[in-house]
């Protein structure tokens, strides 16, 4: 694992156009990349980007909180591991900046990406009605510190 470079960035927005119905543009990701570099982690195999995780800082009620933004596996690459393995990076390095708690939208259809996160740790904190443009969201939180 690694931080993202801008070459990088087509592959990741191929990786996230194979993976979601309502895709991020690509614009998003070249942002993200400016305002965290290193929260924004590349996994690799094979000479190739395989995932890839966004993570921010930001405030919460005068407490630090990680953001996990985005993250997502290329096709023949899931179910091995690898969103956990970059999932443990980005909580690692929130944790060394302090951070007390991780946090993160997923839908609400889609229970393998809960189960994962549940292993994890995380717990539902609530639902968020039409976050998605097609249906609810389920913030989850974890602690970190």
């Amino acid at each position: 694992m690694r931080s993202v470079t801008a070459s990088d960035l087509a592959t990741v927005h191929r990786i996230e156009l194979d993976s979601y119905t309502d895709p991020w543009p690509r614009s998003i990701f070249q942002l993200m990349r400016g305002r965290a570099p290193d929260l924004f982690l590349v996994a690799e195999a094979e000479d190739a980007i395989i995932g890839y995780v966004i993570g921010e800082i930001e405030w919460r009620e005068g407490v630090r909180v990680g953001h996990v933004m985005n993250i997502a596996i290329g096709e023949n690459w899931r179910r091995k591991g690898l969103a956990n393995g970059l999932l443990d990076e980005l909580e690692r390095r929130f944790a060394e900046r302090r951070v007390e708690c991780s946090y993160l939208e997923v839908r609400a259809s889609n229970t393998p990406a809960q189960s994962l996160y549940r292993k994890r740790g995380y717990t539902e904190v609530g639902r968020l009605s039409g976050y998605y443009r097609d249906e609810d969201g389920l913030a989850m939180e974890k602690p970190l510190l």
